[in-house]
């Protein structure tokens, strides 16, 4: 009798942990699916774990969501809203004066929007035409190229196969993407770190990638010149921007936007999200640029 119970309880007992070994197996299994099922949603709507190999001179920056504007800021930076955006590259430095001077030497000094693409007769201008060739003034080759307009900026971006950064990439990429630690400016919360502003500029442009970069190692987000983006500007843009890869207002208007502040800024001028704005056919001595263009 004793062999017998003994025999039924053992059974009872490798039933018992037969079922818990299949509950296991499955609670796993379902573990294991939400997981992916997880990571499908980040790399749709949040943030990309993707890797790639950036073109010389650019940063890779992951698709992500991000928080786009400024409450405390100015009415047009207002309401602050979630964007999303895809994965792109962006010139690790502003355009600079060698660069556009070649580009110039190709295609010329053309009129577009009723100006010139580089007001070349401004005093400020970097650049100067000797014996037929654009050459950069003494000391200029790598600072960033200004007195340029917004239409001379868009045709170089497509001549070196790029082009003008969206307001939303360009504030995605300020703020550090998905590395962002919240800094005030891009890269830092002391400007003096990142910025050529008005309290340490001596009045004037400096090179390239002079001082400390931001997370994902872009230079001079912040300061150094003003850079055009894509977009036409509208000051209540954000009361119904898209929530995925706003491109700006689909009508044309008078001015396109400046983001990033220059030399002359002060400091409050110098945060990712102040916008600015001119007619694009202006080339002012303060107005650079950068590009960018799309992750395949």
């Amino acid at each position: 009798m004793n062999k017998i119970l003994v025999g039924f309880t053992i059974l009872i007992i490798s039933i018992s942990t037969n079922i818990l070994d299949n509950l296991n197996v499955n609670t796993q299994a379902k573990k294991s699916q939400n997981f992916k099922r997880s990571n499908r949603v980040d790399e749709k709507e949040g943030f990309s774990d993707k890797k790639a190999t950036a073109p010389e001179g650019m940063v890779y920056v992951n698709a992500g969501t991000f928080k786009m504007g400024n409450k405390d800021g100015a009415s047009d930076a207002k309401p602050v809203h979630t964007v999303y955006v895809n994965s792109f590259y962006i010139d690790k430095h502003e355009v600079t004066v060698q660069e556009f001077t070649q580009f110039l030497n190709e295609k010329g000094n053309q009129t577009e929007g009723g100006n010139k693409w580089l007001d070349i007769k401004d005093w400020s201008c970097p650049i100067k035409k000797e014996d037929g060739h654009f050459i950069p003034k003494d000391g200029k080759a790598n600072h960033p190229i200004v007195e340029v307009s917004w239409y001379g900026a868009k045709s170089y971006a497509e001549w070196v196969g790029k082009r003008l950064p969206t307001e939303a990439e360009w504030e995605y990429a300020a703020k550090g993407g998905h590395k962002a630690k919240d800094y005030k400016f891009s890269g830092s919360d002391n400007p003096r770190e990142v910025a050529w502003y008005d309290a340490n500029s001596d009045s004037k442009t400096h090179p390239v990638g002079s001082l400390k970069p931001n997370e994902l190692g872009i230079y001079d987000m912040s300061g150094n010149v003003w850079e055009w983006c894509q977009d036409w500007y509208k000051s209540d843009y954000y009361e119904n921007s898209p929530r995925r890869n706003p491109t700006g207002p689909e009508e044309e208007l008078q001015f396109k936007l400046l983001r990033g502040g220059a030399w002359v800024s002060i400091a409050e001028q110098l945060t990712p999200t102040i916008r600015d704005f001119a007619y694009p056919y202006n080339a002012y001595y303060l107005n650079g640029f950068r590009c960018v263009k799309d992750a395949q």
